[in-house]
């Protein structure tokens, strides 16, 4: 038998029940680097033309309501 059966074979421990999953850490690094490209893409992505009138219809808004 070797190390690897070794490990499938025992029992997962449950002493910490309420402790998270821990992930192996080239999974953590891949999901990282998905997450950080998604994460770049919106950053540079332009923001809707709507979202802009929406923004300037609020400020003129606040505007008259502060003036």
């Amino acid at each position: 038998m070797t190390e690897q059966d070794k490990d499938r074979d025992t029992p997962c421990d449950m002493s910490e029940p309420d402790a998270p999953p821990e992930l192996d850490s080239k999974v953590q690094i891949a999901l990282g680097r998905a997450l950080q490209q998604h994460y770049d893409d919106l950053i540079s992505a332009p923001v809707p033309d709507r979202f802009l009138v929406l923004l300037a219809e609020l400020e003129a808004k606040e505007l008259r309501g502060n003036g």
